[in-house]
């Protein structure tokens, strides 16, 4: 009866020990059980992103280079004895947004991400255009892809939204009525005050410094209503992930 009482304490112990920590004993032979890997976690659903970024803006339709009017504006002849006179009036561009080689802006943008790889969002944004502020503001989708377990997740989104302000020159006919002044062409910058509908896609990288915070940067490219609007935004900042 001892016996039997000393053999059942003794399973019991065994029994005690095995479920003890992450190691389990087989008779004399000891099995080591390794735990699970941490998840990836840099990258989580059910995430809300705030991205705050600048940007440099150049429009698709640069217009052409070289404008010019000719007539006697100063009374005075030349060397060559003509009152013809040739004045270049630097670059004029048929955009009507940007209206300059290029602008510099910034803007944010909100997602909610409701699993790890599908997100919708919000986005505005101003950039200084030629004479006006111009800006916009779209709703996006947005689908990122994380690399694995890094810090390393390509991004690419489409939007839609609507845009204001900015500028546009157009090039006026003009004919003094005094002495002898004659016709001449000139252009004007004309602020824009109508809004236009916007499409919006681009693709970009995120990298996680910590688990809520990381840097971004990304190329949007942005189509107007109407011709001649088209217009590209290189854009680099911050994300802060909640």
């Amino acid at each position: 009866m001892k016996r039997l009482t000393l053999t059942f304490a003794i399973m019991c112990a065994a029994c005690a020990l095995s479920y003890a920590g992450s190691e389990s004993y087989s008779g004399k032979d000891k099995e080591i059980v390794q735990q699970a890997p941490a998840p990836c976690e840099w990258y989580r659903a059910h995430e809300w992103d705030f991205n705050l970024w600048g940007t440099v803006a150049f429009p698709y339709n640069t217009g052409h280079r070289t404008d010019f009017r000719t007539g006697d504006f100063d009374g005075e002849a030349r060397l060559d004895g003509s009152q013809t006179e040739h004045i270049d009036l630097g670059e004029w561009s048929n955009d009507r947004f940007i209206n300059r080689d290029n602008a510099w802006g910034g803007g944010l943008d909100i997602k909610y991400f409701w699993n790890k790889h599908w997100a919708a969002g919000a986005e505005g944004f101003v950039v200084d255009a030629n004479d006006n502020i111009g800006g916009g503001g779209l709703g996006t989708i947005t689908f990122r892809w994380p690399i694995g377990c890094s810090r390393f997740a390509p991004y690419t989104w489409a939007g839609v939204g609507a845009t204001s302000g900015g500028s546009h020159t157009s090039r006026f006919f003009n004919e003094l009525q005094r002495g002898n002044e004659p016709e001449f062409r000139q252009n004007q910058t004309i602020k824009n005050r109508k809004a236009n509908l916007t499409g919006q896609f681009g693709a970009g990288l995120e990298v996680r410094i910590t688990k809520h915070i990381g840097i971004m940067g990304d190329y949007a490219y942005n189509v107007l209503q109407y011709g001649n609007n088209d217009f590209g935004m290189a854009r680099f900042g911050v994300t802060l992930s909640y």
